[in-house]
């Protein structure tokens, strides 16, 4: 069936949807419907995670096809099912269970993660502070600051009794800019804005994007 994609208000909305626990996005409506299926989790701004088919504007995409049975197989298909006298025995004996196998199955089936539940836990600072990817709040980007400076002055300090000591530099750069760099994301930014003159100072105080941008959900 085509899909009509004429222009509304939904085509002007930007979307995301979550995959492995990671959001996608943004994306037009049009681009949307070729990445997702019905039971795919979407974001847009005014709802939460929903799946796809349950989305006003989305719904009529994915409505389900009717099936035309014909008349003919379904009454063989109905006469050539006859019970057996043994298995009509069997269904109407009582099973009883066994408790304690009971428990020990349900142990065992561990549940299924929920990429919506997962984009609203609270993660762990410093989880990978090597990293360019993701986004970090002010407080863990300040204490990567002072952590950067005391590093980068002992380094410094031991430099001139220990020159191999010089090498400790590169990590410590490393970790520097790439927590800037999360620190960006976290404003909706590119991690190039941190190389502007005092951009990382303002990076001390400006809040970031309360929702999920194209870097990722929001760090409570």
């Amino acid at each position: 069936m085509p899909l009509d994609l004429r222009k509304d208000n939904s085509e002007e909305k930007k979307y995301y949807y979550s995959e492995d626990g990671n959001t996608i996005g943004p994306f037009s409506l049009s681009e949307l419907l070729e990445k997702i299926g019905p039971e795919t989790l979407v974001y847009r701004e005014g709802i939460d995670w929903t799946n796809a088919k349950e989305v006003q504007e989305l719904k009529k995409f994915f409505k389900p096809k009717k099936v035309e049975s014909d008349p003919i197989s379904a009454f063989l298909t109905q006469e050539s099912v006859i019970p057996s006298p043994k298995s009509v025995s069997l269904a109407s004996k009582k099973v009883v269970s066994d408790p304690v196998s009971s428990v020990l199955t349900q142990d065992r089936v561990a549940p299924t993660p929920n990429p919506a539940r997962m984009a609203s836990e609270p993660k762990k600072m410093f989880s990978a502070p090597f990293s360019f990817k993701g986004r970090i709040r002010r407080t863990e980007y300040g204490l990567s600051a002072i952590i950067y400076f005391i590093a980068y002055s002992i380094v410094l300090a031991m430099m001139d009794s220990l020159p191999i000591a010089s090498f400790g530099i590169i990590p410590i750069i490393w970790f520097y800019f790439a927590q800037g760099a999360k620190r960006c994301h976290d404003r909706g930014n590119s991690g190039w804005y941190q190389l502007i003159p005092f951009y990382a100072l303002w990076m001390l105080f400006a809040e970031g994007d309360q929702q999920a941008n194209s870097y990722g959900n929001p760090v409570k």
